[in-house]
């Protein structure tokens, strides 16, 4: 039993049970089941069989990661007569706002930073092209209206020409 090896960073995703569960079901499919030394090849029907596979047991666990249950704290089963006098005890232990505002403002900023990196990153060749593309359409825009103004110029001249000649002819 062995996938190709262009798979494993496919397989790699997959625990062992699961890879061997796949290889017996390629090899024992009702519809067109593979041999041996097809499921061995590079086939676009194993790779897309593992793809399944790989998504089928993410999505297991991503089900079984939000479906934990919530463990009840013991501590708080237990009955405590003075339990007041404890918690007053460490109210001020635990009174670090400004320190934990200031962890959290940090994490904040260097967060924020690493966004406008990754937005940068991303996006810099985006804008770099878009700039580019504006500035050759300015460049053509300036270039038509200099031959347009030179056309102008031209008909101007060539309007004054044709009203001499045509002072001069009814003379």
């Amino acid at each position: 039993m062995k996938f190709n090896k262009a798979y494993s960073s496919l397989i790699n995703k997959l625990p062992p049970s699961l890879v061997n569960e796949a290889w017996k079901r390629l090899l024992s499919r009702k519809k067109s089941p593979m041999t041996k030394e097809e499921a061995s090849t590079i086939n676009p029907i194993v790779e897309s069989f593992l793809r399944h596979e790989v998504n089928r047991y993410q999505k297991k666990l991503k089900y079984q990661r939000k479906s934990l249950p919530l463990f009840k704290n013991s501590l708080y089963d237990i009955d405590m007569p003075d339990q007041e006098t404890q918690t007053q005890d460490t109210n001020p232990i635990c009174d670090h706002e400004k320190e934990i505002n200031y962890h959290v403002k940090k994490e904040l900023d260097s967060l924020s930073l690493q966004l406008l990196e990754f937005n940068e990153k991303t996006f810099d060749p985006f804008i770099q092209e878009i700039t580019k593309r504006i500035e050759e359409q300015d460049n053509a825009n300036n270039e038509l209206r200099s031959e347009i103004d030179q056309q102008k110029l031209l008909l101007q001249e060539t309007e004054r020409k044709l009203e001499n000649l045509k002072s001069k002819s009814t003379y």
